[in-house]
Parts: structure tokens; sequence; C-alpha cells
């Protein structure tokens, strides 16, 4: 799967998502750092990839619509360490299905995923 990981998403994570087969366009690495929400996600629309992002922000769906691009990911898992966060991250997005993320905005908190699917 294509993916556009924001300048937040932790190293680590994107290091596992790449470890699954997954390619990961990390805004750093690009040397995109800065860009605005709105240029993630016409990027992420244009290259068809799904954002990957720690900024609750790209759960707004009236502003940033999954059905847009290939599908938002927000990662709300706050105040931890990179090690927690990337534990718990693995724990539950092992059990997320590609066709769940296609067009839809998933969330994953310390609680689990929530799964906000397009109309």
């Amino acid at each position: 799967m294509k993916m556009f990981a924001n300048e937040n998403l932790y190293d680590p994570i994107i290091d596992y998502l790449r470890s699954l087969g997954h390619d990961i366009l990390s805004i750093r690495e690009a040397g995109l750092s800065g860009i605005s929400d709105d240029q993630v996600y016409q990027l992420a629309c244009k290259e068809k990839r799904v954002i990957i992002s720690m900024d609750k922000d790209f759960s707004r769906i009236f502003r940033f619509p999954p059905k847009g691009c290939e599908g938002i990911i927000v990662v709300k898992i706050y105040k931890r360490t990179v090690d927690e966060t990337l534990r718990i991250f693995k724990k539950y997005y092992q059990d997320i299905k590609e066709k769940d993320i296609r067009k839809n905005l998933i969330i994953i908190t310390p609680e689990g995923i929530r799964i906000r699917r397009a109309k």
C-alpha cells in the first residue's frame, strides 16, 4: 500500500510499516517539512497515497475527506514513549485490513480502532 507519512509520525512506525512492505513517502525524508496540512492532503490525493499522521486534525472529515485520497490513518496515541506508542500501534494495526483503510478514516487509540467508513 502506498502511504504518505506526516512529519509528526514516529520513525519506528514508518520503519515498521516498511517492514510490512508498504511504500512509505515520508515528508521529512522528502525534504517537505513544514508544509501545511492542506498541502499534505493535496499531495496524498495527487499521488493516491493513504495519509498516516499523529495529527488529530486529519480526523476532521469535512476538511480532509478520506474518500478524496486513498484513506487516512490517525494515530491518537499521545503522552507515551516512542517504544510504547509503537507497541500499541503494532497491536492494533495488525487487525486492520487494506479494504478497511481504502477511502476510510481509521483512528488508532490506546483503547483500539475506530473506522469511519465513506458514505
